[in-house]
């Protein structure tokens, strides 16, 4: 058996399915998640259907099974303040909001998000989540670099302030654990998730959404045999989610995939299909970056809110 097939097998045994439907709640969180104090939901592609829906699962569970209640969403620096207002009173209208966020926001999938939110308040008025915002208006960061550590220095301060626990909603590059990461051209540097990672040790935890192909709406093409989601091309589940063990005790062909180094996709609105491998985050040791994995082999765009 070639090491490929061994890896593909292993995969297929130790995966389960994920329903994309928030309100099936028979859903096991992987103690990685459930145990950690900010948890971070990346995304490798912020236009999909598929993976928007599986945030909402995986955000949804965070919030009623572990008890976390505070929810950072990468694109709203503008609107956080008045999202928190509407999914803790009432007051405003959320579509109008995320049409005023980043424009991956401005979808229905993310609308459903925003609204379930709120309806969890209102069912939980001494026990409600809150929207993740800088308290204090502070000078923009200037450059990657310091955006990483803006992400983090917010969640972090939120989580020492309130005793919140954070459900951090946000892209690749940012939430993986990379310490350091580099995304092209070649910007290398410890990101948001590398810094909560350090500062938290296991109480940070992190689930990265890959995809295989499909439209978003852009043509997507399976990815390259180098990168990491690769090995999921046999996977036998719609969604599938892999909790990534200890390299002891696996067969080589796994201990060598979660060892190797991360090579993943970040695709976003100046994504070309014709050079997929460029679009990439790198970082250190699959297993030290990401601890649940969670695949999506066929994919289609999210559906633009109408005014948006």
């Amino acid at each position: 058996m070639s090491p490929t097939t061994e890896l593909r097998n292993w995969i297929a045994v130790q995966a389960r399915p994920l329903r994309l439907d928030p309100a099936y709640s028979a859903i096991t969180l992987p103690e990685s998640l459930s145990q950690a104090k900010i948890v971070g939901l990346a995304s490798s592609v912020r236009s999909s259907r598929q993976l928007v829906l599986a945030t909402h699962v995986l955000l949804r569970r965070l919030v009623e099974q572990a008890g976390f209640r505070a929810v950072a969403i990468e694109g709203t620096s503008e609107t956080a303040v008045a999202l928190d207002r509407f999914v803790r009173t009432g007051e405003g209208d959320p579509a109008t909001l995320l049409a005023a966020s980043q424009s991956f926001l401005r979808t229905r999938e993310a609308l459903g998000v925003i609204r379930w939110l709120r309806t969890w308040n209102e069912a939980h008025p001494n026990d409600p989540v809150s929207i993740v915002h800088d308290r204090v208006p502070g000078t923009p960061p200037s450059g990657l670099a310091e955006i990483e550590e803006h992400l983090a220095d917010s969640d972090l301060a939120w989580h020492a302030d309130t005793g919140q626990r954070i459900v951090h909603w946000g892209g690749t590059a940012h939430v993986i654990a990379g310490n350091p990461r580099t995304v092209p051209p070649e910007e290398t540097h410890r990101n948001a998730g590398g810094i909560m990672r350090v500062e938290l040790g296991e109480g940070y935890g992190v689930a990265a959404f890959t995809v295989g192909s499909g439209s978003a709406p852009i043509a997507v093409p399976a990815p390259p045999q180098e990168f990491t989601e690769h090995a999921f091309a046999e996977a036998p589940h719609d969604i599938a989610l892999l909790e990534l063990a200890s390299s002891n005790g696996v067969p080589q062909p796994v201990a060598d995939w979660l060892r190797r180094p991360l090579r993943t996709r970040m695709i976003g609105p100046r994504y070309d299909a014709t050079r997929d491998q460029d679009f990439r985050v790198d970082a250190g040791p699959l297993q030290e970056c990401v601890d649940v994995l969670i695949h999506a082999p066929r994919i289609t765009a999210t559906s633009l809110l109408t005014h948006a």
